[in-house]
């Protein structure tokens, strides 16, 4: 009877941890001077090589793509343009699906999630829950044309943040 309880008590603790785990999901992005499969491939193949990566699928038509992230792994949306810019190329958008949970501590116009800060643009007028797409605002994240309009929404601060800071739109 106490092994079963035991068991019993593990499984409802497991059970609420896992409910408990925000997680970016999958990242959009629009890339920049894709012409040909060969560029499509080497921006493929330059993302695919982040260890927060599960999969990449490029489409050449619409020059974008889809990652999916790994569940579990942190993801680095600067390493991600950077494996864009490496294969040379630029990112005319990111966009980010964060999966939404108590583990998300939102505050007026900031958020912190894995220890990196996230600055709204405007503040949300409702409590994120579910899935939310981000839109990454910032000289990495976009066209030159498209900062110059976003920048100035770009100076908000939030205090405590220890890793890296994220300007977002929803």
């Amino acid at each position: 009877m106490k092994h079963l309880r035991t068991v019993s008590l593990f499984f409802v603790f497991l059970f609420a941890f896992n409910l408990s785990q925000a997680q970016f999901q999958t990242v959009f992005i629009g890339v920049n001077g894709l012409t040909c499969a060969q560029c499509t491939r080497t921006v493929e193949m330059s993302i695919r090589k982040l260890d927060f990566v599960a999969d990449v699928q490029m489409n050449l038509e619409h020059t974008e793509g889809k990652i999916v992230l790994k569940k579990d792994k942190k993801a680095d949306m600067e390493k991600i343009a950077q494996a864009v810019t490496n294969a040379g190329f630029s990112l005319r958008y990111l966009n980010a699906d964060l999966s939404v949970d108590n583990s998300v501590y939102t505050s007026g116009q900031c958020f912190t999630y894995k220890g990196d800060q996230y600055v709204f643009t405007q503040p949300p007028r409702d409590q994120l829950k579910g899935v939310v797409r981000l839109k990454f605002i910032g000289k990495k994240f976009l066209s030159k044309n498209e900062f110059k309009k976003m920048e100035p929404l770009t100076t908000a601060t939030c205090s405590g943040a220890a890793g890296k800071v994220y300007h977002v739109a929803i």
